[in-house]
Parts: C-alpha cells; structure tokens; sequence
C-alpha cells in the first residue's frame, strides 16, 4: 500500500503541475487576445464603412448629375416660353411640338443616357414624347407647384431598366408652368454596384441602393453574382433590411443563424437614396482572425513545450512509482481472478496442502457431493470421496503418478455425503514453487453421470429404430452373429423370418403418414408380443421386419412362429377411426440349410418372401434350393442383359407375312432373339420380362426398331419393298418419348414411313387409354401404320376400339389352331373378321400351321397370315433368298386400307 500511495502522488503532483502551466498560458493568451480582438475589429469595421462611403459617393455622383440634366432640360428659356404660352392659349400644340421638338432632342442627345422624355403641360396633360414610351410617367410627376425632383422606378423596358425622374418647369416669374419626366439608363449603377474591386475584399458581399419614396430597390445579389431589380425589401437579408430601415452610419448585425454585417449611409450627392453593404460575419471575421492567429499560435506552442519539458522532467520520478503500483495491482489482480475462478468454477475444486490433506474447497464441491468444507479439511482426497478399502489403493496409485508426471488423471466412483456414488472425472496436478518443490496440490473434479446416460442413449439410438425402438440393422447383424456362433457350437439350427407388410404403401398414401407410422408402432407391438423373450425382432425400414428365432427343434416350429405372426397381423388395426386391414408375407431361411453368413441368411429369407407375395399373399415360404438356383439365374441373366445391347448380343429374326389370296409375300415381323455367349439362344419369353422389370426394355426397343428399318430400307432401296412389323411394349408405350424415338429410327434409316408398322397389345392400351390414345395419333401422323397384337385375348372395348387410329387387327393364334375343327374358334374368328370389315380394318392371322387352316381363313376373306405353313422365323438373309427365288413380295401400301 505505501508503494501504491507514493505512486499516485507522484502522478498527482505531475498532474497538477501541466495543469498549471496550461492555466497561465490560456490566461496569457486571454489577457492578449482579448484587446488585440478589440482592435481588429474596429479596424474592420472601419474598412467596411469606407469602402460604403466610396461607393455612396460614387453612386450619388451619377444621381446628382442625372438631376442636373434634368434641371437644365426644364430651365430652357426657349422652350420654356413656348410652354408658357400655350398654357395661355397663345400657340397651339403642334406649334409648341414643331419648335421645342427638335431643341430637346439636340439636348437629350448631348446629354446621353436618357432613353426617353415626355413634357406635360400645366394642367398634368403631356404634349411631347420622344425616345422610349414611358407608361409610368404620370407617377413622375412633381406636386402642383413643388420645385422638388421626383424619382420614380424602375421603368423595365426591352432596353434594360431605367429611373424615372421628374422635373419642374418654371417660368421667367417663378411660377409653376408643367413637368418634364426623363429616363435615365441604370447601366452606370449597375456597373458600379458589380465593381470588381469590392468584390475583391468582400467575395460574398451584398449591395443596395435604395430610395423609400421613389420605391427604387437596386441590389447585387452572390447568390445570383448579378445586379437585380426588387419590387421591395423582402427580398433582401433580415441584417440588411434592418439596416436600411433603420439608423444609418453604423454597422448592423443581425442574430439569425446565417449572421450578416451591414454598414448603410444616406448618399449625401443625393438625398433620399441610402446605400447599404453587408458580408457574412465570417467574412468580415477573416482579417481579425488573421492578426489572432499568429501570436495566439505562438503562445500555444509556448505553454504546450513548457508542459512537455516538465513532463519529461518528472517522469523518470513517476514512472518507477508507476511500475511498482502496477505490479502490486497485477499481483491483486490476479488474487482477486483466481478466487472467482476458484469459487465460481462448475467442476469441484480443492486444495490440498503436501500431505494431501484437504486445506479448502470451493462451492461446486460442496453442491455435487454434499460435504460441508469443515468435514473435508484433514482428510486426504481418498479419504474423504473414495469409497471404503479402496482409499489406500487407489491414493498409492495416484501419488505414484503425480510423483512421475506432475499430474494424474482419470475416471473413478466417488461418494457423496448421502452414501450415494456417482462417475467423476478427476484432475490432481501438483503445484510447485520456483526451486521445484512442491507447495499444493489441486484436485479438480467434475460430475459425468448425465454425460454416461446421454452416451448410453446415443449407443441405444444406434442400434435401435427410431420409431418402433426395435433392433435396427446393425444390431440384427450382431445378434445374428452370436446366434449362428451358438448354434455351429451346439448344433441346434435357427430361423429367419422375414415379413414384409401386405397393403403398407396404400394405407401410407391414403392417410399420411403420421397415421403410418402408428400403425408400424401397433404392428411391432403385437409381434413383440407373440414372440418368445429370447427371440428378435427387429425393423430394417420401411414396412420391413425380420425375426431371429434360435433353439429350433426343426422347420416345423419355424412354421409355428410364422403361423402366429400372420395371424396377429390379419388382426385389424384402428387408429383415428380408421379401421385398417394389413396382412404380411413372411420368407423363412434356416441355418446352416440356406446359408452360414448372415448375408446369406437375410438375402434367402427375402428371396422367399417374395415368394409368398407371388402366392397370394398374407402366407409365408421357406426357401428352397430351386429358388435359390431361379434368383442366382435371374440375376446373372439380369447382369449380362445389360450389356447385351452394346456387346452386339442381339439379334433379329424376320417371320414373313402373306396375303391369304395371293400367297404373295407382304411384310415380315422381327422378333429378336439374345445369342447369350455361354447360354445360347434365349427367347424372348426369358429376357424381355426381365428386361420389363430392371427397366431396359426401352433401350431394346429402340435398337430393334433402328435395325429393322435399317433392314426394311434394304429391301426397298434394292426394289422390293416389304412391309416390317415391330412390337412395342407398354413401357414404350406409355413412355412420352416414343413418337420422337419412331420419328428418329425413320429419318436415320430413310425408310418410306408407310412401310413400318408397329404392334400395340390390347392390354397395354386399356392400362392408359387417354394417354395411348393421343400417343397413336401422334405416330399415325407420322406416316406409319399401327396394328393390335393379339386382338381377342384381353378386355377388349369395343368403344375404345373405336377411337383407336389402328389400321389392322390381328387375330391371335390361340383362336387359330382350332379352325376349322373347332366350332368356338371358328365362330370367334368370323366375329373378328366381320367387325374388322365393318370398322374399315384388314386382319391378319398368326400362328397358321395347316392348309385347311389357310383355306378356312381365305373363304372367310381374312387379308393376311403368318406362321409356320409360311415359314419359320429366319433372318434377313434367308428372306433375301427367298425374296430372289421368285417369292415377290406385294405392294404393301396396297394392303393397307
């Protein structure tokens, strides 16, 4: 503390000396500035009053001459008496106009300046205009019998402005005998009033000359830096105003924001007129300010070296007081942050002196364990919060790595005041001295009971479902694992039971939802609770769960438990109201039969629940090798399908197509055909379904559409046009494409579009009618001719057969083969044939093996046919040679209704 005092002191005394040396400078400064002030300013204002004077008396020169002209021009005595005596009715007016005309005109020209007069008679009549009109003059006109000048204006003219003045004329007695009224240019005013020299010591300076009586306001303006004409002083500044209004020869100021000096003077070379000017205050400041300036400035710089040499002076006494204070307020600083620390900190804080014994804890210690700090002091760390029997241990264990490392840390149980224990993290880290040795010890410690229940939720959210809280995935995976490690070990097999729910999606659609996650919860509880406490069940997503039974005796009791499932699923579930109906299918795997690896085992056990939907629904399947041997074929079929296309693995066949009457070959059908490099030839009843499924039907498709008009325009281009028919599928159909993928097989190929026809199922039509519908138009329009493929064997509409823009029809050969034996088929074919005339449409026939068969649709009038009686499917070389063996084909656009 006497460091501390002694260092404020030295800063006191240092203070108040640069306080007083700044004291007596600003009073020096006062004490000059104050009459130097004075004396510029008056110095300022009598430059202002002289620079009005000279500028009165100049504008008063100009007036006072201009009346002297005046004067002259009334006191002619020739013209005088001529005006004398026609007011005496001794001349007339055109005698009085014709002498004194000329004589005035002489005088006005000599005297310059005047643009214009007019002379009134006695009784206020004018008999004598000449120059500028002058509308105003009568207002000029002196008092009957007054001998004063009279101004009056300004007059504004085309010529500029001018001042009126008005004369008296006198006679050779004295007497009053008419008026004169002049105007005289203002340009010499005008010229004064924006002299160069004034506005050279007063940039922003106004002037004004003014004449109350005569109503004359001629001012120059800086804001508009020209001499302007006012109609009266409101236009002026509120200073100059009351300058002019008021006492003249002095200067005005007045109190508004923008302040203003004016100095006004009567023009004493004519009365009447006042000329007044006026500069912004700091205008007019700027001289005093100047002479200020420079000795102000000196005494400033004077008292500001006086204050820093003293400063300089007294700072080495200072600064060592300064340092020491600083450091004993660092050092209590520090105190005073530590025991915030200390007692603010959240963790349990206490100190132990070398022995370890507690010497002082902090608050959170006491809130987290409950011990008061006078239980705790004496006792050492273990002692006091480690259980009973484990002190000694575990003390033993920690001072021999503090004595190691300084420090130790870890995890341990400790205990609270109640005899409750909770997990801790503890820090105990030894505080030494300067020379090493050690003065503390400080145990921090923190309670992690909330952290080790959230650790225990994240580990039970990641192997638990979200929604169900059932097993997820990953858990099912470790379970599983365990229980085929079991059973290799003791031989017992197990089942997996995969259920898939019936009618999920539609209730989720229709609902929401929120209404299909309830019924998900309702649906996990109620298989929960018909599976035994040992068994699993878990959720993998969606509407998919999976069972892990162990301890099977055999399949039989597998069978059981899916039995159960399905039964407590075909139980109705009722949420919001809502009555729900959803069953399941359940595929069954068994270990080790199906499998050994867990991927194994789920990949049977979905493979038979699929399976089980194929079957109905709502039942279950185990898997069985054959199925195992269908999904390992499908799925290589379905990998080499996809690269069948760009392997050139495809390829196709050509089925001709003949007139009935004729014989004459009229068009092929291409069929594809896939040369599978290890498999052979597959049929198209193998890969197109598939192809259907995994969605490549369309990129097939579209190849065998190019090749075959590339094979058709073959054919025309060599002179023998044939017609080639190609299957769509109802993915292509339905596909909003399709018309641009026809149109681009045309325009690569260059093939007539007349000499395509593409074949549609009935069935596909009817899935989207509207849409197959437009769909066809748009192909009709392209050229092509459009055929439904086994007509009769679907749902066939007749009122949207109708609307079809379909040009042949063609009757399938399961209605064939009967004829000419079967009385129904027979019957069927003729009702084809008879509705396909009547609708304007030519049929063709597939599937014909036999004569008769041929016969029998010939004297039905059927048009065409195809099938084994014309040929087997060939390629397109066989239907070259056959083409050049003199089967020549006919016009197929004359086929074509």
């Amino acid at each position: 503390m006497p460091l501390a005092q002694s260092a404020r002191l030295q800063q006191r005394i240092q203070s108040f000396a640069i306080i007083g040396i700044l004291l007596t400078g600003l009073l020096v400064a006062l004490a000059t500035a104050v009459p130097m002030y004075r004396h510029a300013h008056a110095l300022a204002e009598r430059a202002l009053a002289d620079t009005a004077r000279a500028e009165a008396r100049t504008a008063g020169q100009f007036l006072a001459k201009s009346t002297d002209i005046a004067r002259q021009i009334a006191s002619r005595s020739a013209v005088r008496d001529r005006l004398d005596a026609y007011n005496r009715w001794e001349i007339s007016l055109a005698e009085l106009v014709d002498f004194s005309a000329p004589r005035i005109r002489d005088a006005l020209d000599n005297a310059g300046q005047i643009a214009g007069m007019v002379r009134f008679d006695r009784d206020g009549n004018p008999v004598l205009e000449l120059g500028l009109p002058l509308p105003r003059a009568q207002q000029a006109l002196p008092a009957n019998g007054s001998s004063e000048v009279r101004f009056i204006g300004p007059l504004a003219t085309e010529h500029g402005h001018h001042l009126l003045i008005g004369t008296p004329i006198l006679s050779r007695e004295g007497e009053w005998i008419g008026s004169d009224v002049l105007a005289f240019e203002l340009v010499p005013l005008e010229d004064m009033l924006s002299m160069d020299e004034v506005r050279a010591a007063y940039p922003a300076a106004s002037q004004v000359l003014y004449h109350q009586r005569a109503g004359v306001v001629m001012a120059w303006l800086p804001q508009v830096e020209e001499v302007v004409i006012l109609p009266s002083l409101d236009g002026l500044p509120a200073s100059m105003r009351q300058a002019l209004a008021g006492e003249t020869g002095r200067v005005h100021r007045d109190d508004t924001a923008h302040e203003e000096v004016v100095f006004a003077l009567e023009v004493a070379e004519a009365p009447g007129w006042i000329y007044a000017l006026g500069t912004p205050a700091r205008e007019f400041a700027q001289p005093i300010r100047s002479q200020l300036l420079f000795p102000l400035a000196t005494i400033a710089a004077l008292v500001l070296l006086g204050a820093l040499l003293t400063a300089r002076a007294m700072r080495p006494l200072t600064q060592r007081a300064l340092e020491q204070s600083r450091h004993l307020l660092e050092l209590s600083e520090k105190q005073r942050l530590a025991a915030s620390v200390f007692e603010g900190s959240p963790q349990g804080i206490v100190i132990m002196d070398t022995a370890h014994r507690i010497v002082d804890a902090n608050r959170a210690c006491t809130a987290i364990t409950g011990f008061a700090l006078a239980s705790l002091r004496g006792h050492t760390f273990c002692e006091a919060f480690h259980p009973p029997g484990q002190g000694d241990r575990i003390s033993a264990k920690i001072c021999a790595e503090i004595e190691r490392s300084g420090e130790w840390r870890g995890e341990s149980e400790l205990l609270r005041a109640d005899g409750g224990r909770f997990p801790a993290w503890q820090n105990i880290t030894a505080v030494r001295a300067a020379d090493g040795s050690v003065r503390h010890y400080i145990g921090m410690f923190s309670d992690i009971s909330e952290q080790r229940v959230a650790e225990e939720r994240i580990r039970h959210l990641a192997h638990h479902d979200a929604l169900t809280d059932l097993p997820n995935r990953t858990l099912l995976n470790d379970r599983l694992g365990v229980a085929m490690d079991h059973a290799r070990r003791n031989g017992q097999p197990l089942a997996l039971l995969f259920i898939d729910l019936d009618r999920f999606k539609y209730v989720n659609d229709t609902l929401g939802h929120p209404l299909g996650d309830r019924l998900l919860q309702t649906v996990a509880q109620r298989l929960r609770a018909v599976l035994r406490e040992g068994d699993t069940l878990a959720r993998l997503g969606g509407d998919e769960f999976v069972v892990l039974v162990e301890g099977l005796a055999g399949p039989e009791d597998a069978e059981r438990v899916a039995g159960k499932l399905l039964q407590t699923m075909q139980q109705p579930v009722v949420l919001d109201g809502h009555e729900l109906f959803v069953g399941g299918s359940i595929g069954i795997s068994l270990f080790p039969q199906d499998g050994d690896t867990i991927e194994a085992l789920v990949r049977c056990a979905d493979s038979a629940m699929y399976r089980a939907k194929e079957a109905g629904r709502n039942t279950f399947r185990f898997h069985t090798r054959e199925q195992a041997s269908r999904s390992r074929e499908r799925f290589e079929l379905e990998h080499a399908l996809r690269h069948a296309v760009e392997r050139g693995e495809l390829r196709l066949l050509y089925q001709p197509q003949a007139a009935c009457s004729s014989g004459a070959l009229v068009g092929v059908e291409a069929l594809v055909r896939w040369e599978h490099p290890e498999r052979g030839t597959i049929t198209p009843d193998r890969f197109i379904p598939l192809a259907e499924e995994i969605g490549l039907i369309c990129q097939i498709g579209e190849w065998v559409l190019d090749t075959a008009c590339s094979q058709a325009r073959a054919w025309e281009h060599e002179g023998r046009p044939l017609r080639v028919a190609v299957n769509l599928s109802g993915q292509q159909v339905s596909t909003d494409g399709l018309v641009n993928v026809v149109r681009g097989a045309l325009e690569r190929s260059g093939l007539s579009p007349r000499l395509l026809e593409l074949e549609i199922t009935e069935g596909h039509i009817l899935k989207r009618v509207e849409h197959c519908i437009d769909t066809l138009r748009e192909l009709k329009g392209l050229g092509i001719t459009l055929a439904i493929d086994d007509f009769g064997t679907g749902y066939s509409s007749l009122s949207y057969l109708k609307r079809l823009p379909v040009d042949r029809l063609k009757i399938d050969r399961s209605f064939v083969e009967g004829v000419p034996a079967d009385h129904d088929d027979t019957a069927i074919v003729a009702t084809i044939l008879a509705m396909a005339r009547n609708l304007g449409l030519a049929v063709i026939a597939e599937g014909v093996e036999t004569e008769d068969q041929l016969r029998h649709l010939s004297a039905a009038r059927c048009d065409e046919y195809q099938g084994y009686l014309l040929g087997r499917p060939a390629t397109a070389a066989a239907i070259d040679a056959r083409l050049s063996a003199g089967t020549a084909p006919a016009d197929a656009a004359r086929r074509t209704p």
